[in-house]
């Protein structure tokens, strides 16, 4: 997590404080009520995946510590390095990466990522867990609520 997700990141620059209601990931920070309405028709961001805040809470650590720009230079990653294994923005690319010769365009290992099967499989075993988690809620309220009426049973005797 690069910035702070309480506070809608927009607002904030400039120096209002409206708590966020969604996280964008691409723009990697909050957004508040106004501005998620914002943020969803503009040409430049209306395709971006977003999230409730209370949503993003709940993930894990080592999901909210992946970023989309580079520490050194704060850009947006664009390309990946094969050689050293790491993600490039521009600048790293003239400063430490120039002599490198298997640099490819993120975009394309991501679509060769999710053309694979192994992308396909944890598609399809997410989907299964999240059939199991909502079968496991629905008979853990039924259990309660047969717990219950054994209960009121019991004490109306």
């Amino acid at each position: 997590m690069a910035t702070n997700w309480s506070v809608c990141g927009i607002c904030d620059f400039r120096q209002i404080t409206k708590p966020s209601v969604i996280w964008c990931s691409e723009c990697d920070e909050g957004l508040c009520h106004e501005c998620t309405e914002h943020h969803s028709i503009s040409k430049a961001t209306r395709g971006h995946s977003t999230v409730s805040i209370d949503e993003y809470k709940k993930l894990p650590s080592t999901i909210l510590e992946i970023t989309q720009t580079c520490k050194d230079h704060n850009e947006k990653f664009q390309i990946y390095c094969n050689k050293n294994d790491c993600l490039c923005c521009k600048k790293c690319i003239v400063e430490t990466h120039n002599e490198c010769k298997e640099l490819i365009d993120i975009d394309d290992v991501v679509k060769d990522v999710k053309s694979s099967n192994a992308f396909e499989d944890i598609e399809h075993t997410l989907a299964e867990i999240s059939e199991n988690i909502i079968r496991i809620r629905k008979d853990r309220e039924k259990n309660l609520k047969a717990m219950k009426e054994t209960k009121e049973h019991i004490e109306s005797l």
